[in-house]
């Protein structure tokens, strides 16, 4: 299966779950309000998005343009969520999500090593381009983020400049109730898409 035909099997069984939910009991639960009856309006990754309740299609409200399939897959995954939500407070990184450890050289790859490899110490460019997300200043580093990601989520982006003995390096760390509302290939994607807008 191609990356592409992944996506919209993704979409399609998220879409086909969604379908028969009472998106109105989980409205004040994970943070999206209603445009319309049909439409749903939720943040994230600093822009409003709508979702149309029986097409799924998801667009940037702004600019009113269907969202890219990876954006899509994470808000209708956020959607599915139908328990309590509650930050717990203890802060976790990707190596202690499930399976975390196996995947975490990809993760790297698609997300944070790219973000330190463009970056570098151009930490002004950086604090620049957070602006494109909501985010406030958070520590440790020479660079700490609390960025916004989508509905009640919240990341923080630890960013340390190179020095005599190391190169630049980021890491995100997580609130560890992500894990009971996004699979560990969710939280690779969200990673991708904050650091994609960071470059």
């Amino acid at each position: 299966m191609s990356k592409t035909e992944g996506q919209n099997e993704a979409i399609r069984i998220a879409a086909a779950k969604l379908a028969g939910a009472d998106m109105s009991r989980r409205a004040d639960n994970l943070g999206f309000s209603f445009m319309d009856k049909g439409t749903i309006l939720i943040r994230a990754f600093g822009a409003d998005y709508t979702v149309d309740l029986k097409s799924f299609d998801v667009r940037n409200k702004k600019a009113g343009q269907p969202v890219r399939p990876d954006l899509k897959i994470i808000i209708l995954h956020y959607l599915l969520f139908d328990n309590k939500f509650s930050e717990t407070g203890k802060f976790i990184t990707f190596r202690d999500l499930p399976g975390g450890q196996f995947y975490l050289e990809p993760y790297k790859s698609r997300s944070v090593n790219i973000l330190s490899s463009v970056i570098k110490d151009d930490v002004a460019r950086l604090k620049k381009n957070l602006g494109r997300l909501d985010w406030k200043d958070k520590t440790p580093g020479d660079i700490g983020a609390e960025i916004h990601v989508i509905g009640k989520i919240k990341v923080n982006l630890i960013y340390y400049k190179s020095d005599e003995e190391m190169p630049a390096t980021a890491d995100f760390v997580y609130d560890s109730s992500i894990k009971n509302v996004f699979s560990t290939e969710d939280v690779v994607v969200m990673a991708s898409l904050i650091c994609r807008m960071l470059l």
